[in-house]
């Protein structure tokens, strides 16, 4: 296999991004055994021609993290729960497969989303090892699927929640993201604590804080707060950095990833 010299660029304090084309959070660049990444604007990908995927879309990411474009690994996300443990067997058919996280505990293989406002999470298990990656819009939130990635991760690694390390990427932040009633009443029903993510706006609108909710979720299936981490910018302010499919409509897409080194 041909390697490239990986090229991972880092941000020099937290929620710090300089004009790269990938960004990472410096706690988790502390990290041994692992890499991860969230692609810029400049590193992203623009907007597909009739949202059709191609193998090539993100080899700026394989020559980053030294692999093959086949082992860096996206799924066709779709606002659901599924969760897909990636392999050396599956690893070429992923793509096609509904899911809206992957895990894997197979050096080599770097599993990430695709975003363009929806939270992406990443996961690392620094004991087993093994990683994963989360993609949570609003309905995705709702069905607490990264708690359900948490859980898959035990059952599949035995990994344990308190040792994970979770990494929150770029996301529509609250001062941006309005939504009807008709989301806060889902909401409402999955969450004791939605009062802390929303803010009523008038007109049965609200302000709804997805990053902040996917993070409580982490702290409540047992994620150590000191080991939940978020880049803390919002994709809709600064789309100068990320692109943002509430404020520009057709849009490109970032990339979340997280490897175990090989």
């Amino acid at each position: 296999m041909n390697t490239v010299k990986p090229r991972h660029k880092k941000c020099a304090v937290p929620g710090k991004v300089r004009d790269d084309e990938f960004v990472s959070i410096p706690a988790l660049d502390n990290a041994t055994g692992m890499i991860h990444a969230f692609t810029t604007r400049q590193g992203g990908l623009g907007a597909r021609n009739n949202d059709i995927k191609h193998p090539d879309d993100w080899k700026a990411v394989a020559q980053a993290f030294g692999i093959c474009i086949d082992r860096v690994v996206t799924a066709d996300q779709v606002h659901g729960e599924n969760i897909v443990a990636v392999n050396d067997l599956n690893v070429l058919n992923v793509r096609t497969v509904h899911a809206d996280a992957l895990i894997t505990d197979v050096p080599g293989i770097a599993v990430g989303v695709e975003t363009a406002d929806c939270v992406p999470i990443l996961l690392f298990d620094p004991v087993k090892p093994a990683v994963g990656a989360v993609h949570a819009g609003w309905k995705s939130t709702v069905k607490k699927i990264v708690q359900k990635t948490v859980h898959r991760m035990h059952e599949e690694f035995g990994s344990e929640p308190a040792r994970l390390i979770a990494a929150i990427g770029p996301a529509i932040g609250p001062e941006c993201y309005e939504v009807d009633e008709r989301v806060m009443e889902r909401v409402r029903e999955a969450f004791s604590f939605w009062h802390k993510v929303s803010t009523p706006r008038g007109n049965d609108h609200w302000s709804l804080d997805l990053p902040a909710a996917n993070k409580l979720e982490l702290l409540q299936i047992g994620l150590a707060e000191q080991n939940v981490h978020a880049l803390g910018l919002c994709t809709s302010c600064r789309r100068d950095l990320f692109y943002s499919f509430r404020a520009e409509g057709k849009t490109g897409r970032m990339l979340s990833v997280i490897m175990i080194k090989p």
